[in-house]
């Protein structure tokens, strides 16, 4: 029998044993993809919020969305970034892919975006006789280690020394049904962040508000983070437990599984750590429009006000002081005596076995032998040294004969406020006010963030920064609006003396501001400055901070001579809080300017704030430039 023949009857052999072959499979797999892909179009599922969630989709103003998204690999259709019905149609077609056509080592698309997976078989019950459902074994197993019950939302406080958190910082906690209580440190955490490229803090700045880093999110034993905020850099934690269900916890899971694989482009003020936290609380309900309430900014502290705004979201609000927190918390129940034995401890001029010491109560040889080893400990974060903390042994031998327990001298006193107390971040202010010449009015707004004279709470109080704030003023007498002021950005950090750390006070300013002391009819100046200084307050919460500077100063003006001036400033100054209510400034310097259009003046500031609620508040000032005076009265609303 010739070959071909045999070849042949062997095929019709085999078509009539094995009908259900490859080819008929694939064109049961066709016809099914085929029929879901009709039912989801009937459905419009393209059009439903949680596809475009799930998706990044975000509206433009002229029509259609876009996705937020910049990894490629995150879409299965070519132009899934802007259509979400080919990327629904792309997605169902990938869902039916066989092993065999995938490339080595990857994962299944059912197992790359199980959230997408879940989500449309809960919309379209696929048929699993006719969609082979996969096996997806590192997805699982991440799951089950994660095993998730809840979830905390985690506020790290201001930290103005980088430019990524002088706004602060926001992460989650995914609780774990096995570390619970005492074991919570064990937990994981998630964030998303730039992946920087540089150390330079003005490019990191320039290159956060163009986007052009990468911003990812990652996943982390949140010890790491605690070790990392609350030790090495001292800020204050503000965790806040959320209430979600377990089904609901899974699905953001699910999500974030998804999001590990891609990358956004980081804008520091819109697609921020907060801005994309949120986006994982709408996953898991999406009736939450959290990200909706936000147009131009997106801060930290502004996202935490928003999740507690939400009706049953959050169940808890705890404190994790950092280590100096936890240690100023014992400095400030010390006597003046006490404290000055614990310098004595400190410089190791006197030892636990001394009679000075052991004749001290147990509960206050506890406590100050706590503070020491607090101390420590935050000696050992800041030089970064390997290893366990070195406590001296006597110090330690002397703490275990005390049968004292820490909490019985843990009272708690909050050096820092939780952020969803704090006023608004943007601010619009009218004003009234007279200088030498004419009556006028001033109108401003700001987009952020704080001023020392703005109530404090949620706020690092002896701090602020100030970003884009216009003043505009419209002149009576000669009926003219002229801009007054625009602080660019403006940074003041004052930090009060502390033999224990000692950390200079700095400030820095870069505005477009009025040469006041001059009579050239409002003209403007391109201004810059930076000074250092030192701060002083009598005790941890007195009402009274002192403070002194020196700034070196230049302005650029074509009203100048030479079109500039260099110089430097000394100022003293004062804070008072009266009450919560009512704070007051004082203020004078002395300028000289050296180079360019020479001259020297002084300067006087009073200010006086009182509060009607946390976000108005009233302000009369009265300034004097040189020989020019001019006094105001203005209404400040923050929202």
């Amino acid at each position: 029998m010739p070959l071909y023949l045999l070849a042949a009857g062997i095929l019709a052999v085999c078509f009539c044993l094995f009908p259900d072959s490859a080819y008929s499979r694939n064109n049961h797999s066709n016809d099914y993809l085929t029929e879901l892909q009709q039912q989801a179009k009937q459905l419009k599922l393209n059009e439903q919020r949680v596809w475009h969630l799930l998706l990044k989709y975000k509206p433009q103003l002229f029509g259609g969305v876009v996705s937020e998204a910049d990894g490629m690999d995150f879409f299965n259709a070519p132009d899934g970034k802007t259509s979400p019905e080919s990327e629904l149609t792309a997605t169902l077609a990938s869902f039916f892919l066989s092993t065999e056509d995938l490339a080595d080592n990857s994962e299944h698309p059912q197992c790359n975006f199980p959230a997408r997976f879940k989500w449309l078989n809960q919309q379209l019950q696929f048929d699993t006789n006719r969609l082979q459902i996969q096996v997806c074994d590192r997805l699982e197993r991440w799951i089950n280690e994660l095993d998730p019950v809840g979830v905390t939302l985690v506020f790290a406080s201001y930290y103005l020394n980088n430019p990524a958190s002088m706004f602060g910082h926001t992460l989650v906690r995914i609780d774990s049904r096995e570390r619970q209580d005492d074991k919570k440190l064990t937990n994981y955490g998630a964030n998303y962040a730039a992946v920087p490229d540089t150390d330079n803090p003005f490019l990191y700045a320039w290159r956060g508000l163009t986007g052009s880093f990468e911003g990812k999110f990652a996943i982390f034993p949140y010890y790491t983070k605690v070790q990392e905020y609350n030790n090495l850099e001292s800020r204050d934690l503000w965790e806040y437990e959320l209430n979600f269900t377990e089904a609901q916890l899974n699905t953001m899971l699910l999500h974030l599984w998804e999001l590990g694989g891609t990358h956004f482009d980081y804008y520091y003020f819109q697609e921020n750590c907060s801005y994309h936290v949120l986006s994982l609380f709408e996953i898991a309900r999406p009736e939450l429009h959290l990200k909706d309430q936000f147009i131009f900014s997106v801060i930290p502290a502004d996202t935490v006000k928003i999740v507690v705004a939400q009706e049953n979201l959050v169940k808890k609000v705890v404190y994790r002081p950092s280590i100096v927190s936890q240690l100023n918390q014992k400095r400030h129940q010390m006597t003046n005596a006490q404290r000055r034995i614990f310098r004595a401890l400190v410089k190791e001029k006197l030892t636990p076995d001394a009679a000075e010491f052991k004749q001290l109560p147990d509960q206050t040889q506890a406590l100050l032998l706590d503070a020491y080893m607090d101390l420590l400990q935050y000696q050992s974060m800041r030089e970064q040294r390997a290893g366990e903390v070195k406590i001296p042994y006597p110090v330690l031998l002397a703490r275990s004969r005390l049968d004292t327990d820490d909490a019985e001298h843990n009272s708690l006193f909050y050096f820092s406020s939780p952020p969803h107390l704090g006023h608004g971040a943007d601010r619009i202010r009218i004003a009234a006010g007279h200088n030498d010449r004419e009556p006028f009015i001033e109108f401003a707004y700001r987009p952020a963030y704080h001023d020392l004279m703005a109530r404090d709470e949620g706020y690092d109080k002896d701090s602020e920064i100030i970003f884009m704030d216009f003043k505009l003023r419209y002149f009576f007498e000669s009926q003219r609006v002229r801009l007054d002021q625009a602080r660019l950005l403006s940074i003041t950090a004052l930090n009060p003396y502390d033999p224990q750390f000692v950390k200079p006070s700095w400030r820095f300013d870069f505005s477009i501001d009025t040469l006041r002391e001059q009579d050239c009819g409002y003209c403007n100046t391109v201004s810059g400055s930076y000074g250092r200084g030192i701060a002083y307050r009598p005790d941890f919460f007195s009402p009274i901070l002192l403070f002194s500077f020196l700034d070196l100063k230049a302005d650029v003006s074509s009203h100048l001579k030479q079109n500039y001036r260099f110089g430097g400033n000394a100022e003293l100054g004062a804070f008072y809080n009266f009450n919560h209510r009512l704070r007051i400034r004082l203020a004078g310097s002395y300028r000289v300017y050296f180079l360019g259009d020479k001259k020297r003046f002084f300067t006087t500031h009073v200010v006086t704030r009182y509060a009607l609620t946390q976000n108005l508040d009233m302000r009369m000032k009265y300034n004097r430039y040189d020989h020019n005076n001019e006094s105001i009265f203005a209404v400040n609303y923050y929202f």
